[in-house]
Protein backbone atom coordinates (compact mmCIF):
# COMPACT_ATOMS: atom_id res chain seq x y z
CA UNK A 1 0.00 0.00 0.00
CA UNK A 2 1.33 3.36 -0.94
CA UNK A 3 0.02 6.37 0.43
CA UNK A 4 -1.13 8.90 -1.85
CA UNK A 5 -0.66 12.48 -1.45
CA UNK A 6 -3.71 14.97 -1.55
CA UNK A 7 -5.20 17.84 -2.60
CA UNK A 8 -1.87 18.85 -4.38
CA UNK A 9 -0.97 17.75 -7.91
CA UNK A 10 2.40 19.00 -7.31
CA UNK A 11 4.91 17.92 -4.47
CA UNK A 12 8.15 20.10 -3.40
CA UNK A 13 11.51 18.16 -1.95
CA UNK A 14 10.76 19.47 1.24
CA UNK A 15 7.69 17.91 1.69
CA UNK A 16 8.95 14.70 -0.25
CA UNK A 17 11.64 13.93 1.72
CA UNK A 18 10.17 13.96 5.19
CA UNK A 19 6.24 12.12 3.72
CA UNK A 20 8.09 9.78 2.12
CA UNK A 21 10.74 9.20 5.31
CA UNK A 22 7.80 8.23 7.17
CA UNK A 23 5.59 6.37 4.74
CA UNK A 24 7.69 5.20 1.79
CA UNK A 25 7.46 6.20 -2.03
CA UNK A 26 4.46 8.49 -2.21
CA UNK A 27 2.07 8.46 -4.97
CA UNK A 28 1.42 12.30 -6.60
CA UNK A 29 -1.66 12.69 -9.15
CA UNK A 30 -0.93 15.01 -12.38
CA UNK A 31 -4.32 16.39 -14.17
CA UNK A 32 -1.60 16.12 -17.41
CA UNK A 33 1.55 14.42 -18.48
CA UNK A 34 2.89 17.94 -19.71
CA UNK A 35 4.68 20.41 -17.58
CA UNK A 36 6.43 18.51 -15.11
CA UNK A 37 9.18 20.32 -12.73
CA UNK A 38 12.62 19.47 -13.30
CA UNK A 39 12.13 19.40 -9.43
CA UNK A 40 9.66 16.21 -9.29
CA UNK A 41 11.05 14.62 -12.20
CA UNK A 42 14.18 14.13 -10.02
CA UNK A 43 12.27 13.31 -7.01
CA UNK A 44 10.27 10.24 -9.59
CA UNK A 45 14.12 9.41 -10.38
CA UNK A 46 15.29 8.93 -7.11
CA UNK A 47 12.41 7.18 -5.95
CA UNK A 48 10.61 9.52 -3.49
CA UNK A 49 7.40 9.92 -5.36
CA UNK A 50 5.21 7.49 -8.14
CA UNK A 51 3.66 10.44 -10.80
CA UNK A 52 0.21 8.69 -11.32
CA UNK A 53 -2.12 10.39 -14.61
CA UNK A 54 -5.75 8.76 -13.71
CA UNK A 55 -7.15 10.76 -16.92
CA UNK A 56 -5.18 10.34 -20.08
CA UNK A 57 -7.43 12.16 -22.67
CA UNK A 58 -7.50 15.95 -24.36
CA UNK A 59 -4.16 17.12 -22.69
CA UNK A 60 -3.86 19.49 -26.08
CA UNK A 61 -7.15 20.89 -25.33
CA UNK A 62 -6.39 20.96 -21.71
CA UNK A 63 -3.29 22.86 -22.58
CA UNK A 64 -4.59 25.25 -25.12
CA UNK A 65 -7.01 26.60 -22.32
CA UNK A 66 -3.88 26.89 -19.93
CA UNK A 67 -2.25 29.02 -22.28
CA UNK A 68 -4.74 31.07 -23.18
CA UNK A 69 -4.87 31.29 -19.44
CA UNK A 70 -1.30 32.40 -19.13
CA UNK A 71 -1.96 34.52 -22.32
CA UNK A 72 -4.65 36.16 -20.51
CA UNK A 73 -2.57 37.59 -17.28
CA UNK A 74 0.25 38.62 -19.70
CA UNK A 75 -2.41 40.81 -21.56
CA UNK A 76 -4.67 42.04 -18.53
CA UNK A 77 -2.02 42.73 -16.06
CA UNK A 78 0.06 44.74 -18.45
CA UNK A 79 3.41 42.69 -17.37
CA UNK A 80 5.78 41.21 -19.69
CA UNK A 81 6.60 39.00 -17.36
CA UNK A 82 2.95 37.40 -17.08
CA UNK A 83 2.22 35.44 -13.86
CA UNK A 84 5.57 36.16 -12.17
CA UNK A 85 4.52 39.95 -12.38
CA UNK A 86 0.77 38.94 -10.95
CA UNK A 87 2.62 38.20 -7.43
CA UNK A 88 4.82 41.33 -7.17
CA UNK A 89 1.82 43.59 -7.85
CA UNK A 90 -1.13 42.06 -6.42
CA UNK A 91 0.93 40.53 -2.85
CA UNK A 92 -1.91 41.27 -0.82
CA UNK A 93 -4.13 39.25 -2.91
CA UNK A 94 -3.98 35.44 -3.40
CA UNK A 95 -3.24 35.09 -7.03
CA UNK A 96 -5.13 32.88 -9.10
CA UNK A 97 -7.90 32.87 -7.11
CA UNK A 98 -9.74 36.35 -6.57
CA UNK A 99 -13.24 36.64 -7.35
CA UNK A 100 -12.93 39.65 -9.68
CA UNK A 101 -10.06 38.29 -11.99
CA UNK A 102 -11.86 34.61 -11.98
CA UNK A 103 -14.72 35.96 -13.16
CA UNK A 104 -13.19 38.01 -15.98
CA UNK A 105 -11.28 35.23 -17.31
CA UNK A 106 -14.60 32.91 -17.39
CA UNK A 107 -15.97 35.56 -19.41
CA UNK A 108 -13.36 36.06 -21.63
CA UNK A 109 -12.83 32.52 -22.39
CA UNK A 110 -16.10 31.68 -22.68
CA UNK A 111 -16.46 34.62 -25.39
CA UNK A 112 -13.58 32.97 -26.91
CA UNK A 113 -14.86 29.03 -27.12
CA UNK A 114 -18.53 30.05 -28.53
CA UNK A 115 -17.15 31.70 -31.66
CA UNK A 116 -14.92 28.59 -32.09
CA UNK A 117 -17.22 25.89 -30.90
CA UNK A 118 -20.78 24.48 -30.81
CA UNK A 119 -21.83 25.02 -27.09
CA UNK A 120 -21.14 21.77 -25.46
CA UNK A 121 -22.51 20.10 -22.31
CA UNK A 122 -20.12 20.95 -19.49
CA UNK A 123 -17.52 18.11 -18.61
CA UNK A 124 -16.87 18.18 -14.54
CA UNK A 125 -13.64 16.01 -14.79
CA UNK A 126 -12.13 18.02 -17.59
CA UNK A 127 -12.96 21.27 -15.59
CA UNK A 128 -11.56 19.51 -12.60
CA UNK A 129 -8.29 19.12 -14.50
CA UNK A 130 -8.36 23.08 -15.58
CA UNK A 131 -8.42 23.78 -11.64
CA UNK A 132 -6.40 21.47 -10.84
CA UNK A 133 -3.71 23.00 -13.42
CA UNK A 134 -3.87 26.57 -12.17
CA UNK A 135 -3.18 25.40 -8.78
CA UNK A 136 -0.19 24.02 -10.13
CA UNK A 137 0.85 27.14 -10.98
CA UNK A 138 -0.51 28.91 -7.98
CA UNK A 139 1.37 26.73 -5.55
CA UNK A 140 4.44 26.85 -7.50
CA UNK A 141 4.78 30.47 -7.56
CA UNK A 142 4.40 30.34 -3.63
CA UNK A 143 6.70 27.69 -3.12
CA UNK A 144 9.47 29.71 -5.48
CA UNK A 145 8.65 33.16 -3.21
CA UNK A 146 8.98 30.88 -0.26
CA UNK A 147 11.88 29.77 -1.11
CA UNK A 148 13.13 33.55 -1.53
CA UNK A 149 11.84 34.54 1.94
CA UNK A 150 13.78 32.20 2.98
CA UNK A 151 16.79 33.27 1.69
CA UNK A 152 15.74 36.59 3.03
CA UNK A 153 15.50 35.03 6.94
CA UNK A 154 18.90 33.61 6.52
CA UNK A 155 20.31 36.79 5.76
CA UNK A 156 18.85 38.42 8.21
CA UNK A 157 20.23 36.40 10.80
CA UNK A 158 23.77 36.30 9.41
CA UNK A 159 23.97 40.40 9.17
CA UNK A 160 22.48 40.42 12.72
CA UNK A 161 24.83 37.52 14.20
CA UNK A 162 28.02 40.15 12.40
CA UNK A 163 26.97 43.39 14.02
CA UNK A 164 28.23 43.97 17.17
CA UNK A 165 27.08 46.65 20.04
CA UNK A 166 23.94 48.57 19.81
CA UNK A 167 21.85 48.22 16.74
CA UNK A 168 20.16 51.35 15.01
CA UNK A 169 16.51 50.20 13.88
CA UNK A 170 16.27 52.69 11.31
CA UNK A 171 19.76 50.82 9.99
CA UNK A 172 18.17 47.40 10.56
CA UNK A 173 14.52 48.20 8.75
CA UNK A 174 16.59 49.51 5.72
CA UNK A 175 18.85 46.56 5.71
CA UNK A 176 15.67 44.48 5.54
CA UNK A 177 14.09 46.73 2.30
CA UNK A 178 17.39 45.74 0.94
CA UNK A 179 17.26 42.52 1.08
CA UNK A 180 13.93 42.17 -0.05
CA UNK A 181 14.65 43.88 -2.81
CA UNK A 182 17.57 42.02 -3.51
CA UNK A 183 15.56 38.95 -3.67
CA UNK A 184 13.29 40.51 -6.07
CA UNK A 185 9.86 40.76 -3.04
CA UNK A 186 7.22 42.96 -2.83
CA UNK A 187 7.65 44.49 0.30
CA UNK A 188 4.06 43.99 1.53
CA UNK A 189 4.19 40.38 1.19
CA UNK A 190 3.34 38.58 3.81
CA UNK A 191 5.19 34.94 4.37
CA UNK A 192 2.46 34.18 6.76
CA UNK A 193 -0.41 34.42 4.36
CA UNK A 194 1.51 31.20 2.24
CA UNK A 195 2.15 28.53 4.73
CA UNK A 196 -0.73 26.73 4.12
CA UNK A 197 -1.91 27.02 0.08
CA UNK A 198 -4.26 24.46 1.08
CA UNK A 199 -6.28 27.09 3.30
CA UNK A 200 -7.08 28.67 -0.29
CA UNK A 201 -10.55 27.34 -2.03
CA UNK A 202 -9.73 24.43 0.71
CA UNK A 203 -13.49 22.91 -0.61
CA UNK A 204 -13.01 23.32 -4.24
CA UNK A 205 -9.56 22.09 -4.41
CA UNK A 206 -10.67 19.03 -2.63
CA UNK A 207 -13.61 18.59 -4.66
CA UNK A 208 -11.41 18.84 -8.21
CA UNK A 209 -8.89 16.23 -6.51
CA UNK A 210 -11.14 13.97 -5.37
CA UNK A 211 -12.81 13.71 -8.87
CA UNK A 212 -9.57 13.01 -10.49
CA UNK A 213 -8.78 10.36 -7.61
CA UNK A 214 -11.93 8.18 -8.81
CA UNK A 215 -10.07 7.26 -12.07
CA UNK A 216 -7.72 5.75 -10.01
CA UNK A 217 -7.67 2.23 -10.53
CA UNK A 218 -5.19 1.03 -8.50
CA UNK A 219 -6.16 2.76 -5.34
CA UNK A 220 -4.86 2.99 -1.52
CA UNK A 221 -6.18 2.84 1.81
CA UNK A 222 -3.76 5.70 2.83
CA UNK A 223 -3.85 9.39 1.78
CA UNK A 224 -1.51 12.17 3.17
CA UNK A 225 -1.13 15.76 3.40
CA UNK A 226 0.82 18.55 5.46
CA UNK A 227 -2.06 20.92 4.54
CA UNK A 228 -3.97 21.35 8.00
CA UNK A 229 -6.63 23.13 6.21
CA UNK A 230 -6.97 20.33 3.57
CA UNK A 231 -7.20 17.23 6.29
CA UNK A 232 -9.40 19.24 9.03
CA UNK A 233 -11.80 20.01 5.54
CA UNK A 234 -11.99 16.12 5.07
CA UNK A 235 -12.28 15.31 9.17
CA UNK A 236 -15.48 17.56 9.50
CA UNK A 237 -16.88 16.39 6.22
CA UNK A 238 -17.12 12.32 7.43
CA UNK A 239 -19.84 11.71 9.33
CA UNK A 240 -18.04 9.46 11.47
CA UNK A 241 -13.69 10.02 11.83
CA UNK A 242 -11.61 9.02 14.50
CA UNK A 243 -7.69 9.85 15.67
CA UNK A 244 -5.90 6.92 15.66
CA UNK A 245 -2.01 8.30 16.13
CA UNK A 246 -0.79 11.66 17.44
CA UNK A 247 3.35 11.67 17.24
CA UNK A 248 4.24 14.84 18.10
CA UNK A 249 7.83 14.53 17.30
CA UNK A 250 8.76 12.11 15.30
CA UNK A 251 12.65 11.87 13.90
CA UNK A 252 13.85 11.14 11.02
CA UNK A 253 17.42 10.96 9.98
CA UNK A 254 18.51 12.95 6.38
CA UNK A 255 17.81 10.95 3.47
CA UNK A 256 16.07 8.08 5.07
CA UNK A 257 13.24 7.98 2.56
CA UNK A 258 15.65 5.71 -0.05
CA UNK A 259 16.69 3.55 2.92
CA UNK A 260 14.45 0.37 3.38
CA UNK A 261 13.67 0.94 7.24
CA UNK A 262 12.70 -1.90 9.14
CA UNK A 263 10.53 0.30 11.74
CA UNK A 264 9.07 2.02 8.59
CA UNK A 265 7.80 -1.19 6.77
CA UNK A 266 6.29 -2.53 10.48
CA UNK A 267 4.77 0.63 10.49
CA UNK A 268 2.76 0.47 7.17
CA UNK A 269 2.45 -2.76 7.78
CA UNK A 270 -0.06 -1.93 10.72
CA UNK A 271 -1.73 0.76 9.17
CA UNK A 272 -2.83 -1.58 5.69
CA UNK A 273 -4.03 -4.14 8.54
CA UNK A 274 -6.39 -1.19 9.65
CA UNK A 275 -7.36 -0.02 5.88
CA UNK A 276 -8.34 -3.58 5.29
CA UNK A 277 -9.90 -5.03 8.03
CA UNK A 278 -13.11 -4.10 9.48
CA UNK A 279 -12.69 -1.38 12.52
CA UNK A 280 -11.75 -1.71 15.11
CA UNK A 281 -8.99 -3.64 14.44
CA UNK A 282 -6.30 -5.33 17.34
CA UNK A 283 -2.84 -4.62 15.68
CA UNK A 284 -1.36 -4.11 19.04
CA UNK A 285 0.43 -0.98 20.00
CA UNK A 286 0.92 1.08 16.76
CA UNK A 287 4.80 1.78 16.54
CA UNK A 288 6.11 5.54 16.33
CA UNK A 289 8.14 5.32 13.04
CA UNK A 290 11.54 6.91 14.18
CA UNK A 291 14.38 5.95 12.06
CA UNK A 292 17.78 7.00 13.95
CA UNK A 293 18.41 7.94 17.49
CA UNK A 294 20.49 10.58 16.02
CA UNK A 295 18.16 12.36 13.95
CA UNK A 296 18.05 15.71 11.86
CA UNK A 297 14.81 16.64 11.71
CA UNK A 298 11.41 15.79 13.59
CA UNK A 299 8.07 16.12 12.50
CA UNK A 300 4.53 15.77 13.84
CA UNK A 301 2.27 13.31 12.62
CA UNK A 302 -1.73 12.82 12.94
CA UNK A 303 -3.74 10.58 11.91
CA UNK A 304 -7.06 9.40 11.25
CA UNK A 305 -9.16 6.80 10.52
CA UNK A 306 -13.03 6.86 8.49
CA UNK A 307 -14.80 3.27 9.58
CA UNK A 308 -17.15 1.82 6.70
CA UNK A 309 -15.91 3.70 4.30
CA UNK A 310 -13.84 2.44 1.16
CA UNK A 311 -11.72 5.45 -0.34
CA UNK A 312 -13.66 5.81 -3.69
CA UNK A 313 -16.80 5.90 -0.86
CA UNK A 314 -15.59 8.91 0.62
CA UNK A 315 -13.92 11.02 -1.47
CA UNK A 316 -16.93 10.15 -3.75
CA UNK A 317 -19.06 11.98 -0.92
CA UNK A 318 -16.66 14.87 -1.45
CA UNK A 319 -16.88 15.54 -5.22
CA UNK A 320 -20.70 14.46 -5.57
CA UNK A 321 -19.98 11.45 -7.62
CA UNK A 322 -22.45 9.02 -8.32
CA UNK A 323 -20.01 6.40 -7.49
CA UNK A 324 -21.22 3.05 -9.91
CA UNK A 325 -21.75 -0.16 -7.48
CA UNK A 326 -18.48 -2.74 -7.40
CA UNK A 327 -19.53 -6.44 -7.36
CA UNK A 328 -16.21 -7.29 -6.19
CA UNK A 329 -15.24 -6.77 -2.43
CA UNK A 330 -12.93 -3.40 -1.90
CA UNK A 331 -9.79 -4.26 -0.87
CA UNK A 332 -9.81 -1.44 1.79
CA UNK A 333 -12.60 -1.30 3.99
CA UNK A 334 -11.57 2.18 5.81
CA UNK A 335 -10.27 5.33 4.27
CA UNK A 336 -7.30 6.54 6.44
CA UNK A 337 -5.95 10.22 6.50
CA UNK A 338 -2.59 11.68 7.74
CA UNK A 339 -1.10 14.85 8.54
CA UNK A 340 2.15 15.88 8.52
CA UNK A 341 2.89 19.04 9.81
CA UNK A 342 6.05 20.26 8.33
CA UNK A 343 6.20 23.61 10.10
CA UNK A 344 7.20 22.29 13.27
CA UNK A 345 9.74 20.25 12.17
CA UNK A 346 13.05 21.60 14.09
CA UNK A 347 16.64 20.70 14.05
CA UNK A 348 17.72 18.81 16.91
Amino acid sequence: MKPIYFPFTCIFDLSAEIISAIFGQIVVYRPSSKNFSEMMQKLAERGAIDIQLPVKKDENKLDAILKDYKSWLNLHLGDKQGMTGFFKTHADKIPFFDDTITAQIRADIKKKTQQKQTETKPDPLFNARIFLSIAQEFDTQNWEINQKLFMVEEMQQKLIENIKGEIDSFYIENAENNLLKSCDLPKSYDPGAYDDPGAYMTADRIKAWALLMQHDNQGSGLFITDSSSAFDYLIDKASRAEIIIRFDSIPLQKNSMEKADELRGNFMKQLEIIATNPWPTSTGKIVNPCFAKNSDTKVSLTLAIVPGKTPHEFFAGCCGYNQPESKEKPQFQNTLLGLVELKKYQKT
